[in-house]
This record gives C-alpha cells, structure tokens and sequence, in this order.
C-alpha cells in the first residue's frame, strides 16, 4: 500500500534507513524507541505518529525529493541534515536539534523549532515556516536569506547569524541574545520590544528600522550602517555605538538618548533626528554630521564633530530658554540655524567650537528687544567665519527700548571675515531695530541696535540714542485720525446755499435732498520727525429734511437725517530706515442735522446749526515684511456751529449784473468721539490709540458776493463765489500707544485754512456747489480738498 507504520521499538547503536519508494510514506508509532543511531531519509518520506520515535537519534538526515513530518509530535535529535529539494514539516510538532545542524531544504509548518547548541546553517526562504525558534545561549543560526525561519517568533538567546541576506526579517524577536549581520541589508519589521541583546552590524552590513519596536531595548553595534526609517515620532532609548554611520529617514521625528555613541557619520537626509531635552543634554559623538534639505537636527547638547547643514539645526524643541547646543568642530550653513522657536523664550546659545562659514544659509533668532542689557539668542564662533548668512530676529516680549551699543547676537572670537545680513523687519513696540557690526573693539561682533548713537565729541560723552520708529505707528494714527475726522461737516458744506426763498412755495418750504462728494488729500509728520505720512480720501455724503417749522412766522428750523461713507488710504515712511506702512480705513455713518435761521426771509441774521453721527469703520495697517493687521473703530461725533450774516453793501457790474457784498463770521466746535479698539500684533506689541475725545473749534471769516444777472431776470437763478478764511484748534493729538510709546501726529494742534468756491442756484429746485480748500498747520502739516455738492427740491 502507499503507508506502512513500524510500531516495534527500535534500539541500539545503529542507523536507521528508509528506502520507501519515491512518494510513498512510512510512519513510525513506537516512542519507547531509544536507539542512538542516525536516522537516515533515503526516499520517500517518514510520518511520525507518536512522541520520540527517533528515539535518541544521532542524526536526521533527508536527501533529495524525501520528506519528513512531525504530524503535531515531539522529537530531540542530535542534528539535521536536510538536502536540497527536502521538506521539514514540523506542522504543528517539536524539534529540538541538540547540535544544529543545515538545513538546505525546505522548513515548513507551525509547532517549535529549537536549537540547543552548535550551529544550525540554513539555506534559502522557507516562508511557509510559522513555527517559533527558540535560539539557545551558546547555540547559532546562520541563514543567507532573512525568511530561514520563515515568519515565527525567535527566542534568541544565542546568537542569530545573518550573512549575505537581504530583505526583511519580519520574526519578532525576544530574549537577549545577538543578531548579526554579516554583508547584509535587511529591514527589521517584527515587534522586537521583548529583545535586550545585541543587534551586530559589520562594515559591509545595512541595518534598517522603523519603530523603537523593531530594535527592543537591544543595544547596537554599528560597523556599518543603521538606517532610521520613520514617518512617526518615536524615542531612540537604545545604546547605539560603533564606527558605522546613522542614517535618518521618512519624515518623522526620533529622539535620541544618553547613548548616542557612535562616532561615523549622522546622515540626516529626511526627517529631524531630537537631541536630548532642556534637562537632560545629549553630545552625538559622530565625527560628522550631514542634514539635507529636508532634514532637522534639534535640541540640547550638540554634536562632537563637524555639521554640514542644508536643512534646519535648531537650538532646543520648542519653549525653554537658556538652552545650549555646541558643535564640536566646524560648521558649514546653507540651511537654516533657529537657536529656538519663533516667538519663544530668548537666552539660547548656538556655540561652534571650530569655524563657521555661511554658504546663503540663515540664522533665527529669539531676543527680548530692549535696552543693550536684553536677554537674546545667540550665535557664539569660538573660531574664524567667513561667508554670508542672512539673519531674522523675532521678538519674545520685549517692548523696545533705546540701546547704546547694542545687544550682542553674533559673538566671534576668531577672524570675523564672515557677513551677515538683516532678513525681514526687527520690532519690538514702536521701534525698528538693525544687525551690524560693532564698533571699534566690538568690530567682529554683531549687534541689534534701534536707533543711531550720536555722542557728544567732548571727552566721555554720554551718549544720546536716537531710536528707530516703526513706520506703523503712523498709520495707526492716520486711520484714526481720518475715521474721527472724514464725516465732519458744516452747514454750508450741506446746504450749498446762504439762504435762497423758495419761490414755488413761496414760505412753506417742502422737503429737500443733497448729496456731496469729498477727495482730499494730506500730510503730516510724527513728533520726532522720522514719519511722514500722506493719505488720500473721499467721502459721499447725502441726506435731507425730514421736517421744518416756523417759531414767529419770521425764523425757520430744519430737522434732517444723513448717511455716509468714506475711506481713506494712508501710506507713511520712515526717514531713518526707509521702511513703509500702509494703512486704510473705511465705513460708513449715520446721523441727525438741526438748523435755525433768525431770518429766513433775508439774507442777514444768526443762524445755529448741529449734527450728530455715529460712524463705524474696518481698518488695516500693513508695514514692510510684516503680518497684516486688522481691527475695528467705531463712535459718536458731534458738532455745534453759528454764525452771522451781515450785508455790507452793493454794486452794479458793467455788465448789468446786481452784485451784493456780504460778510459772515462763524464759529464751530466739533466733539470727535470715534475710538478705535485696542489691538495685539502678531509680533506681541500692545497697540492703543490715543485722540478719541479731541474738541476741535474753529473761527473763521466767510465773505462772498451775490451776483444776479439781468438776463437771469425771472429764472430765479443766482451765483455767489465765496473765500473762507479759518483757524482750528485741536484740543488733543491723534497718536498711537505702541507698549507705551505714543506716537502722534504733529502740527494740527493749530491750522490755518483757506477755502475758495461758488454756489449757486440753477433753478429753483436745484442747487450747486462746489469749493477747494488748503490748510497748512505746523511741521509741514497740510491738507487739501476738493468737494462738489447738489440739492434738490422736492
């Protein structure tokens, strides 16, 4: 038949051999076998049916096209030889190999695999094998392919050999043995957490990992190469040392630990490779360290040898301060340097032992921006520099202050042959501060200065800075100077008119609408003279009586309502570092008019007129380099206007026209109430804005002639071109708080204006004017408007 079982029991010295004919299979059942000779596979194949039927077998030998299984048994052996071609299903069973052994067939099946001692040599993948290996102390495996023990679970505690392999070792490892590569590449994806030994990486040999999983708590012996491939963030606790090279890849984050000893390369090609933290500092003891493009190096410590730096080195993780990183030998920049995280605590130092040259890279800063005494990151070369290096500065809470010779970031104790050059805007408050060099002794050193230092020449002069004004306090200023100011109007800005009788009506007067139109265009300066700041503006006005009424039959009151929108787009430069800020503002109004006339018959009498309004408005201030900024204003403004109109006489023109002579003094209060909200920069500065409040009055002397023409006779048509002459007085300035420097608007406290035009009416329902008018204040404080206005009668 095609089985046969021997359930005698075998004993003795000698061999036991099997020559069934190919495919047919013989069982042995009998485990009180005990014979001690080799059991010799010739053909065919052998099933166990029963626990140690080998008895206690020198030897399992399998030759070519033969197999053996275990059929969920038991069987100690004293080593194994499986020819090419051969089959091993320990399927479900037990082998136990007291002197290894090769195996050059195939393994296969679930169960247990174990190996007591010597060498078992295994040749070629048995990817089907499940079973677990348990690897004894003093015992080897040593296999050329990384599937010799399949995909099971390997309890090493002896040693793991893998030589000319390559691929991924996917068995997940334990106990605390040694796994050795020898001219191998392989990829270590088993969980291998249960592992305290030693993983053993020859100078020939590729280590690659990509969890803290896959290397346990083993330490590592790199003579070649260890490759951390990661996309996660994990902690690298393991001892890795050795003359082998590190590489980082994928794009995750490793921490390392206190044992990073290895002194090759650090290839940071992907990624950032963490140093340590604020409390406990790690030195990388490899003699060189190359980040790429895409690579980071962070944190506390440094590095013993030389850094080559394409990507990012930064001091420290994230918040922290006085943190340190050192290189021990040169460093190379055409990456970038942050001594720490934007924004974060200042008092980091960057320290290069050997020299430093700047390839194009860049250098972060963190400083507290104040006086010379400002606690700030900072770049210390113990060597010489050379090359170029661009330098960005980000304020971590300071509000600016005045400096002398400045705070001290670049500090060079060797040949300072290097530059480096301000990136991007440095504020803090109010002020701009600058990198250069320092002066005279301090001359290989750089320093952020606010301002320029002009000491007296006599002997020991105390110097007097004179700091840097950001050019955004102007527009600060600007908008709210236009927001409070943009609506006010007047009465004859309104009404276009002195005062015309309606013809059609006769004295019931009847509802009327107007409108005006606004384009002015101003300057001024702050008070220290560094900002200017001119702006352009238009307004739309309209609005109309909604009621009038007589008292005596002789005065006449209006009640009307009016709307509004304006912006107004401001641009303002620094003389001193040539920056600019942009500011805008726009909204919109609402409000209530009043007007009394004395005499609404005649062109002579008093008059008295008032407006209230509500204004809102979006405002936005963008300087040079900096982050837009956008905040709210809004509030109430109020006036309260009277003059008086006196007829001084007439004349006839030589072209029969009838002119009349008339002069009008006025006076106005206006009570500006708009208040913009207190703001907080994306840099930190506290920005408030001053003004809200301002009385602002004016006297002035209006003077015009009423000219009617002869052939106007009947078509109740009239012009009178006027002058205005006005002084205002502004009770407060408009200024900005930034972390408590004001910067104001100078030169309108007192404005002198002139004001040139004509109004008229065409026809007894519409009315049309029109003006242009100049103020001039003082520091170069001046103003220009044109406005056009109409009115219909109803």
């Amino acid at each position: 038949g095609n089985a046969a079982d021997l359930s005698a029991r075998v004993t003795g010295t000698g061999d036991l051999a099997f020559d069934s004919a190919r495919g047919q299979t013989v069982s042995l059942s009998n485990m009180d076998n005990d014979y001690t000779g080799i059991t010799d596979v010739r053909s065919g194949n052998l099933l166990m049916k029963n626990d140690n039927v080998l008895g206690q077998t020198s030897e399992l030998r399998l030759a070519a096209d033969t197999g053996f299984d275990m059929n969920g048994y038991s069987q100690t052996v004293g080593k194994l030889t499986a020819a090419a071609d051969s089959l091993l299903n320990i399927n479900g069973g037990s082998l136990t190999l007291q002197q290894g052994g090769t195996a050059d067939g195939i393994l296969t099946g679930s169960g247990a695999l174990n190996i007591n001692g010597d060498t078992l040599t295994i040749t070629g993948e048995n990817s089907t094998l499940t079973a677990k290996t348990t690897i004894a102390e003093g015992a080897r495996v040593l296999m050329n392919t990384t599937l010799g023990l399949g995909t099971g679970d390997i309890v090493a505690a002896g040693t793991l050999t893998m030589s000319k392999a390559a691929g991924a070792l996917y068995n997940s490892i334990s106990d605390a043995g040694r796994v050795e590569l020898s001219e191998s590449d392989v990829a270590l994806v088993g969980n291998n957490s249960a592992f305290t030994g030693q993983f053993a990486v020859d100078a020939d040999s590729r280590l690659t990992v990509f969890t803290a999983e896959n290397l346990g708590s083993a330490e590592v012996s790199n003579g070649g190469s260890l490759v951390l491939n990661s996309n996660t963030d994990w902690q690298l606790n393991n001892e890795v040392y050795g003359s082998g090279d590190v590489t980082k890849l994928g794009a995750g984050s490793i921490t390392v630990g206190n044992n990073a000893a290895w002194t090759g390369k650090t290839e940071i090609e992907q990624g950032g490779l963490v140093l340590g933290d604020g409390t406990s500092p790690v030195t990388l003891a490899s003699s060189e360290v190359n980040i790429a493009a895409a690579g980071m190096l962070s944190g506390t410590g440094g590095v013993a040898g030389h850094v080559n730096n394409a990507g990012v080195l930064q001091v420290g993780t994230g918040t922290g301060d006085n943190l340190l990183f050192t290189v021990g030998g040169d460093l190379v920049n055409s990456g970038t340097l942050a001594t720490g995280v934007n924004g974060q605590q200042a008092g980091n130092q960057l320290v290069v032992n050997g020299n430093y040259t700047g390839n194009g890279g860049h250098l972060s800063l963190n400083t507290a921006l104040g006086d010379d005494n400002s606690v700030t990151d900072k770049l210390v070369v113990k060597g010489d520099t050379s090359g170029t290096t661009s330098v960005s500065v980000t304020n971590a809470g300071g509000k600016g202050a005045a400096t002398i010779d400045g705070i001290e970031v670049i500090h060079v104790d060797g040949a300072s042959d290097g530059e480096f050059t301000q990136a991007g805007r440095i504020v803090a408050g109010a002020y701009d501060y600058s990198l250069g060099r320092g002066q005279d002794e301090n001359s290989g050193n750089w320093y952020l200065t606010s301002g320029k230092t002009n000491p007296d020449p006599e002997p020991n002069p105390d110097p007097d800075p004179d700091k840097d004004l950001r050019p955004e306090g102007g527009s600060y200023t600007a908008n709210l100077a236009a927001a409070n100011n943009m609506f006010v109007t007047r009465l004859y800005d309104r009404l276009g008119e002195t005062q015309y009788t309606d013809a059609l009506t006769g004295e019931q007067k009847v509802t009327s609408m107007w409108m005006r139109h606004v384009g002015g265009h101003n300057n001024w300066r702050d008070g220290s003279g560094q900002l200017k700041t001119q702006s352009n503006r238009y307004v739309l006005q309209l609005g109309g009586d909604i009621a009038q009424w007589s008292q005596n039959g002789l005065d006449r009151w209006h009640l009307g309502v009016m709307a509004g929108y304006g912006n107004d787009h401001s641009n303002t430069r620094s003389s001193r570092t040539g920056y600019r800020s942009r500011g805008s503002v726009n909204g919109y109004s609402t409000g209530v008019y009043a007007t009394w006339y004395a005499n609404d018959a005649s062109h002579n009498g008093a008059w008295l007129d008032s407006w209230a309004q509500y204004s809102w408005f979006d405002n936005n201030v963008k300087g040079d380099d900096l982050q837009g900024e956008s905040y709210k204003s809004k509030g109430v403004t109020a006036s309260l206007e009277m003059g008086y109109a006196q007829k001084m006489g007439e004349f006839s023109g030589s072209q029969g026209t009838l002119n009349e002579w008339y002069i009008q003094p006025q006076a106005q209060a206006v009570w500006m109430g708009v208040k913009a909200d207190d703001h907080q920069e994306s840099n930190g500065t506290r920005i408030t804005s001053n003004g809200s409040g301002n009385v602002q009055t004016r006297l002035g002397l209006k003077t015009w002639i009423k000219s009617h023409h002869q052939m106007d006779n009947g078509k109740e048509r009239e012009f009178q071109p006027f002058a205005e002459l006005n002084w205002l007085h502004n009770s407060r300035d408009f200024s900005t708080t930034m972390d408590g420097v004001n910067v104001r608007q100078d030169g309108a406290k007192n404005i002198a204006e002139v004001k040139v035009g004509v109004e008229g009416q065409v026809s007894p329902r519409l009315n049309l004017w029109g003006n242009i008018g100049v103020q001039a204040g003082d520091k170069g404080y001046n103003d220009s408007a044109a406005m056009v206005g109409v009115k219909w009668n109803f």
